[in-house]
């Protein structure tokens, strides 16, 4: 029997949005909120997968007023305005539907449960599956209907049939009109018969089976019951008309209508559109797994045109992972030209080897750091980078931090990095895509203010990483092994230690087993529910001893996995560790190392320490570290003009000592004083609040308020600059650098307070 799935678009659409509303805003770079969007679709095409349904149709209500309004003036009238992120994502929602080539239909005057149970009753020999939140289309249900509820969040469903529903409910479908009749429905304001809820009203309908019955044995009731229903059957019997879902509305019941057939590929359009990223890549392997005929020409050769080796051409290098990601196609293209060339021939096209190294022929690329390192491998120079998509992407949008993403958010790039599959047809064409995107992101650049920052800082900076990437840093491995090899023996000693007072084995590094230990078993008070992060360790650490052995295993076990055993597989036959520097992952804009990350080896703790004796200079030369002295806090006098902190900076004074005078109104200045003014000095410029100084300073929020506050108030020229900020990102949506670069922050114009105070 083929199967007809009717969507209630209201219940999703809300059930999406505040499934989604209190965690991260999603927006896209242009500031379209598609949280609810993202959502939807996500539970759509989770339940369209599991049903597989032969037809499909949508559901609106029109937001007009329909025949229950005549009916009942209050009809859902206590409802709130819906959230403006949501009132935004409407019209949207209705063109992604359109897109996927989905049937949807809204009628003046009814709502989209009368024109659901309409449909779902009107159209025989089919298995007719309603998809919805709302629990009054349960009374839909019949040997031929059953209903998929959605329950809490977007993943959660009660799947309801005409076999399961006595269980579920202990009634029969067409009863539940009878129990909104007696207890009423707060959603839509229908009033029901006052004194009777859920539970009652079920008993009453398990007990004389529908409304009229109760009223017709109204002398078995007694006291107030018998009373509220004597005094209300007329609300009662409005109530149950305004309860029960139309079934005769005027519809065309021709199911090829209705035919599913979505269109992936306007639909992969739309996803780009939206930038919803993670739509757009599930589809893409689907879209292009077969390749289309195309009517795109290039050419295979074995040496490269000399058309080709000038000013404006896009070069782009194809990796295998057969060659153990090494170049296996060399492409490159300009207006009126594409050509291939194979790796062999590549090594021996010695025009091409020229025209790489010249500095003068400016040359488009993708990942331009990345590109260094390839042709450095084959012993090529690469010279004369003009423009690197990757890297100018992420300044439009930082959110673009990779090439799936760069995808998703500009058309006509449809293979992934690495796939030895892919033709050289779609490389080619697709190389010629990227050559148009060369101008399309350089106008974003210049719209916001930010070729400055690109042409004159981030990309000159990709040559310095390359550098510092293929030097890398030397590294005694003796070192490192023997750290390894205490570390370990630490960790086994205090996790004996552990399992003796435990009483018992047990996995340490398992948060619920290590809750099961402490709380259950040890009866530690539970501070964060069952949580055992750090900050809840620290303060249980008076409570019992295996508490401080606990945090000590966590450091060493941290050490050995991150440093003292992770270090050692990134170590090269040469004695190095080549960590790479990433300029497009941190929104900030500041530098990131990964594989290995050798940003964040402590110098506090003596145990860190001892790995950074591993890394060491070469013979005749020294490792230096260098400090802007106070750089925050420069920039902070500077940007608000703070003439008093200025002058302390020019004069070289000690600016926390100074702040301390300043703030307190002090002479002389203790230690104790100069530390409590270099923790507001800096709690302000990352916007501390009193909690948090009064946590750092183990003092009262109030004390800690009135430090915040005295301090703003001697340095007035900050506040104003912090107030004149956060108004205009309210009004943007995003803050800038001196350099111009943006962040981002859709959470300032949430109507969230929590969100809202995030940003």
């Amino acid at each position: 029997m083929e199967k007809f799935l009717l969507v209630d678009g209201n219940s999703l659409l809300f059930r999406a949005y505040y499934a989604t509303a209190f965690g991260r805003i999603l927006q896209t770079s242009y500031g379209k909120y598609t949280n609810a969007i993202t959502a939807f679709d996500r539970m759509l095409m989770n339940v369209i997968e599991e049903v597989q349904p032969d037809h499909l149709l949508i559901a609106f209500d029109t937001g007009a007023k329909t025949f229950r309004h005549e009916m009942f003036d209050d009809y859902k009238g206590h409802r709130s305005k819906a959230p403006e992120e949501l009132v935004e994502q409407f019209e949207t929602i209705r063109e992604y539907i359109d897109c996927a080539n989905i049937k949807r239909i809204e009628v003046s005057g009814f709502e989209a449960d009368d024109l659901i149970g309409s449909y779902a009753k009107q159209i025989k020999d089919m298995k007719m599956i309603v998809l919805t939140s709302d629990q009054d289309m349960l009374q839909l249900v019949d040997d031929n209907i059953e209903v998929f509820l959605m329950k809490k969040g977007v993943s959660q469903m009660e799947r309801v049939t005409s076999d399961n529903f006595m269980e579920l409910y202990g009634i029969e479908p067409l009863q539940i009109i009878d129990l909104k009749a007696m207890m009423g429905d707060t959603a839509d304001n229908i009033p029901g018969i006052p004194g009777i809820g859920k539970v009652t009203a079920n008993k009453l309908v398990q007990a004389y089976g529908s409304l009229e019955n109760l009223h017709a044995n109204i002398d078995q009731l007694k006291g107030k019951q018998k009373e509220n229903v004597e005094n209300n059957i007329e609300i009662a019997q409005m109530s149950k008309t305004l309860a029960t879902i139309k079934v005769d509305i005027d519809i065309d019941t021709t199911a090829d209508v209705y035919k599913t057939n979505i269109d992936y590929g306007v639909l992969y359009n739309f996803y780009r559109t939206y930038e919803m990223r993670k739509q757009a890549e599930a589809i893409s392997e689907m879209l292009y797994t077969s390749e289309e005929v195309s009517s795109f020409e290039y050419k295979m050769v074995t040496t490269i045109s000399a058309t080709l080796l000038s000013n404006d051409s896009f070069i782009f290098a194809h990796t295998s992972k057969d060659l153990e990601n090494s170049i296996k196609y060399f492409i490159i293209s300009n207006e009126q030209q594409t050509e291939v060339i194979t790796v062999e021939d590549l090594l021996n096209d010695q025009a091409l080897h020229a025209y790489l190294a010249d500095d003068n022929i400016s040359k488009a690329v993708y990942d331009v750091k990345h590109l260094y390192h390839l042709f450095d491998d084959i012993k090529l120079e690469l010279n004369g980078v003009s423009d690197d998509l990757k890297l100018a992407a992420f300044l439009v949008d930082n959110s673009i931090t990779n090439w799936e993403t760069f995808n998703t958010r500009y058309d006509g790039v449809n293979f992934a990095l690495n796939n030895d599959d892919v033709s050289v047809q779609t490389l080619a064409e697709s190389t010629h895509e990227l050559l148009h995107m060369v101008h399309t992101i350089n106008e974003e650049l210049v719209e916001k203010e930010m070729e400055s920052l690109y042409r004159d800082i981030e990309l000159p900076l990709t040559k310095v990483l390359f550098d510092m990437e293929k030097t890398g840093i030397r590294v005694d491995r003796v070192i490192i092994v023997d750290i390894a090899q205490k570390t370990k023996v630490k960790i086994d000693a205090l996790s004996l230690e552990i399992y003796a007072l435990a009483g018992r084995e047990f996995n340490i590094n398992s948060p619920k087993q290590l809750a099961e230990v402490l709380f259950d078993e040890l009866a530690l008070p539970m501070i964060k529910k069952r949580s055992t992060a750090v900050d809840v360790l620290e303060k249980l650490e008076s409570e019992h001893k295996i508490i401080q052995l606990i945090m000590q295993q966590r450091k060493y076990q941290k050490m050995y996995s991150t440093y003292a055993e992770g270090l050692q597989k990134y170590i090269s036959d040469k004695e190095r560790i080549h960590t790479l520097y990433n300029q497009t992952i941190a929104a900030t804009g500041r530098l990131s190392s990964t594989e290995p990350n050798l940003q964040n080896i402590s110098v506090r703790d003596e145990e860190a320490r001892k790995i950074r004796k591993a890394f060491i200079a070469d013979e005749d030369s020294v490792l230096m570290a260098y400090d802007y002295s106070q750089i925050e806090l420069r920039l902070l006098a500077h940007l608000a003009q703070v003439e008093s902190l200025i002058t302390a900076f020019n004069e070289d004074v000690d600016i926390h000592e100074q702040t301390a005078k300043d703030v307190f109104d002090l002479s002389e200045v203790s230690k104790e004083e100069r530390q409590l003014a270099k923790a507001v000095n800096f709690g302000i410029i990352y916007g501390i609040s009193d909690f948090g100084l009064a946590e750092q300073l183990g003092i009262s929020r109030k004390d800690a308020k009135a430090y915040i506050e005295k301090y703003l108030a001697t340095y007035p020229e900050i506040a104003k600059y912090m107030d004149d900020v956060v108004a205009f990102c309210e009004e943007h949506g995003y803050v800038t650098t001196i350099m111009h670069r943006r962040r981002e922050i859709p959470e300032i114009k949430s109507s969230n307070f929590m969100v809202k105070s995030f940003g």
